[in-house]
């Protein structure tokens, strides 16, 4: 049984976790099959992915125990565990789809970090999130540091990250970490039905888009402003956009296809 599952589900395509026993924690056989899902997704993605877990928890992160009996060679280990993850993440974030996570109970350490490598977070009224690489005396991994800095500023992203403090579902949704927080008995339902309506939009314009905003991080107006022209002219010289612009224009909704 795959510690990490991948499945089409009509338009969505379902990365699961599914080590629940263990908390979805992370350790190199979970990374393997993490990798062979995602390779799994890139070769057959639909149009949108849904990142889920099963079990009481998202992902405890990495697995403490298998760390701890590494003993002195934990530099080691962690090394390769961390190419290893860096490896398949790049994928999953670099894939010209929306992304969306779904997360339950604890997202920690590198489970925070793969929830975050989606465009959308869901999470239920009970979800906690902590960075928690510091209470093992170490910095931080699976791009949190990296995330959270986009996401919430430099400053404010140190201090989660030195503290290692717990964030509420609430909180998390306050300081824009999480875009929505619904009850714990409906987390499921609304992540797939929110992962289908982003499967039903213009996911070409939505791929545009990821690349515009990962380009302004280091762009310059005026060559951002190019980036954006030829982005949208790109999209309107293809059939969709006439079509849409004419299905709003008589009052229709818009269908996307391809």
């Amino acid at each position: 049984m795959a510690l990490v599952e991948y499945a089409r589900e009509g338009a969505v395509g379902r990365l699961t976790l599914n080590r629940p026993e263990a908390g979805n924690a992370v350790d190199p056989e979970f990374i393997a099959d993490l990798a062979k899902a995602i390779e799994a997704a890139c070769a057959d993605p639909g149009r949108a992915i849904l990142i889920d877990a099963r079990g009481a928890n998202f992902s405890l992160g990495g697995d403490v125990r298998h760390l701890a009996a590494s003993g002195n060679g934990v530099a080691d280990v962690l090394r390769d565990m961390a190419a290893r993850f860096h490896e398949a993440q790049l994928k999953l974030c670099e894939l010209p789809l929306p992304i969306v996570s779904a997360v339950q109970g604890n997202a920690i350490g590198g489970g925070f970090g793969l929830a975050l490598s989606a465009d959308f977070i869901l999470c239920a009224d009970t979800a906690r999130f902590s960075t928690g690489y510091s209470r093992l005396g170490l910095s931080a991994d699976a791009g949190v540091s990296y995330f959270l800095t986009r996401a919430l500023g430099a400053r404010r992203a140190t201090a989660l990250l030195i503290s290692s403090r717990f964030l509420s579902a609430q909180e998390a949704r306050s300081i824009g970490v999480v875009d929505e927080v619904v009850p714990e008995a409906d987390l499921q339902g609304k992540a797939v039905a929110f992962a289908d309506q982003l499967a039903s939009g213009p996911t070409a314009a939505y791929a545009a888009i990821k690349r515009l905003t990962e380009a302004a991080r280091t762009s310059g107006l005026a060559d951002h402003l190019d980036r954006e022209a030829t982005e949208i002219v790109a999209l309107a010289s293809g059939d969709q956009v006439p079509c849409a612009i004419d299905a709003i224009a008589t009052r229709k909704q818009p269908v996307f296809q391809g």
